[in-house]
């Protein structure tokens, strides 16, 4: 699929061998009560808030329900909001067992939405978590009657491109305990931040400082390592043959200056889907949910109100 990866790998790859304290102001309080999913024996992380139509939010590759701290309060006004760790990020756990396929966490997701008895869902993902959701929506749809009613892809996964330079590094043994001695993971973590944004002065200290935690937990590098080894799904050209498929309202965001995921990749998107419409942020990297918030929450809740 599309690699969504690069701007979130050498954050974790570097930064999982050295120990980061937890941020000072804790771990998403905003996004509500802390709750577990056990899916198939292994813990699952997420949050719940808010109360009326629910909505899902998935994150991008190396990241964790932090990257919705802006959004999900926002739209917790007037909906029920779940966010979850996927399988190996955030604080779920990253069990050994290989199982770190975007196949494997759209089943996760599936499940998690049938066990939650989601009806009348949308699905929101970014980077990777978009490429989950579009998964997700193909395992469930057969459902009766259908669970997923919309979608939202923020700078997606979906179609094949070469793998870059990272990825292969982070499949290369050892690379990330001689990474961590190089470079401390606070100044890691900024460097690839500042890849991702436009605007580099919206990246604040904090944001840093929550990225490396994560990054640093136990099994995180591991789980990124399972995770970039099988990237890219055998039936890639099958998936996407299937966009045109698509039966539900797809919206499209994009950050016009993504260097990760080009926008052209929206645009693709755009063509594929029968009932979708793009909306590109101008001065905008791969990030839209925390460098452009404010107008990311503005574009979501009115296609929400539709």
């Amino acid at each position: 699929m599309k690699i969504f990866i690069v701007c979130y790998l050498l954050v974790s790859f570097l930064s999982a061998c050295a120990h980061v304290p937890a941020p000072m102001g804790g771990l998403e309080p905003s996004l509500g009560e802390a709750k577990i999913f056990d899916y198939q024996g292994v813990r699952i992380n997420y949050y719940e808030t808010g109360q009326g139509p629910p909505v899902l939010l998935l994150h991008g590759f190396g990241a964790s329900a932090y990257a919705w701290r802006f959004l999900g309060p926002a739209l917790a006004k007037d909906h029920r909001v779940l966010t979850i760790d996927l399988k190996g990020f955030g604080l779920s756990a990253k069990p050994e067992d290989g199982k770190y396929t975007l196949r494997d966490q759209a089943d996760l997701v599936a499940e998690f939405i049938r066990t939650r008895d989601l009806h009348d869902l949308v699905v929101i993902g970014h980077s990777m978590g978009g490429g989950v959701a579009l998964m997700a929506y193909f395992k469930g749809r057969g459902d009766e009657p259908a669970r997923i009613k919309k979608l939202v892809l923020i700078d997606s996964a979906g179609y094949p491109q070469m793998l870059p330079l990272l990825i292969w590094l982070a499949k290369a043994p050892g690379l990330g305990a001689v990474g961590s001695k190089l470079l401390p993971p606070r100044f890691a973590t900024a460097r690839v931040l500042r890849k991702c944004y436009y605007h580099k002065d919206r990246i604040t200290d904090e944001q840093i400082d929550t990225y490396a935690y994560y990054g640093s937990l136990p099994g995180a590098r591991e789980a990124m390592v399972a995770t970039a080894q099988q990237i890219v799904p055998a039936d890639i050209q099958a998936i996407t043959s299937q966009y045109h498929t698509i039966s539900v309202p797809v919206l499209i965001i994009w950050g016009a200056e993504d260097e990760v995921v080009p926008v052209s990749v929206g645009k693709q998107f755009k063509r594929d889907i029968p009932d979708s419409e793009l909306v590109i942020l101008p001065q905008c990297g791969h990030m839209p949910p925390e460098e452009e918030a404010p107008e990311t929450t503005r574009i979501v809740k009115a296609f929400l109100k539709k």
